[in-house]
C-alpha cells in the first residue's frame, strides 16, 4: 500500500513541477519599444536659450573694436637669446641611489652543453675518412678492414 502511495505522490509532484515552469514561461515580460524622447524638450532654458543645468557659466562679453589709430610708439623687434633649442633631462638615476652592482654587468650563465655522445658507428666512418691520409693512398687497398677495426677499437 506505501508504494502505490509514494507513486501517486511522485506523480502529483512531478505535475506541479510542471505547471510552475508553464507558468514560469508565460510570465515572462515582453520587450516593448523604447520611447523617443527629444533631450532638449526635457531642459528648462533661460533668455539665451541655454539650458537651466549649464547656469553659472559665464557669457563671452562682445569684444571692444580695437583702435585702429597709431599709439605714437613703434613696435621693436624682440631679441631671443640664443642657445639649444631642446631640453635635455638629466639621466634618471638608480633607484638604489648607487652605481650598478657589477652583478647586473655580467651576462648571464650558459646554459651546459653536454659533450656529444659518439657512437662504434661514428668512430668507424672516423676510420675509414683518416685511412688514405693515414695509412696511404693506393688504387687497391689490401689493409684497410684491418686498419678500420685497429683503429674503431
Amino acid at each position: 500500500m506505501s508504494a502505490a502511495l509514494t507513486r501517486l505522490l511522485t506523480i502529483g509532484l512531478a505535475a506541479v513541477l510542471a505547471l510552475a515552469a508553464i507558468d514560469a514561461a508565460s510570465a515572462r515580460d515582453k520587450k516593448k519599444p523604447p520611447v523617443k524622447r527629444d533631450a532638449a524638450q526635457n531642459f528648462t532654458r533661460d533668455e539665451h536659450g541655454t539650458p537651466i543645468i549649464m547656469q553659472g557659466l559665464e557669457w563671452p562679453k562682445a569684444r571692444a573694436p580695437e583702435e585702429t589709430a597709431p599709439s605714437g610708439r613703434a613696435e621693436r623687434p624682440r631679441t631671443i637669446p640664443r642657445g639649444s633649442g631642446t631640453y635635455i633631462p638629466p639621466p634618471v638615476p638608480s633607484p638604489s641611489g648607487g652605481p650598478p652592482s657589477p652583478a647586473l654587468l655580467q651576462p648571464p650563465p650558459q646554459a651546459h652543453k653536454p659533450p656529444p655522445i659518439e657512437s662504434f658507428g661514428d668512430r668507424v666512418t672516423k676510420c675509414i675518412h683518416s685511412y688514405p691520409l693515414n695509412k696511404g693512398i693506393g688504387n687497391n687497398p689490401t689493409d684497410q678492414q684491418m686498419y678500420i677495426r685497429q683503429c674503431a677499437n
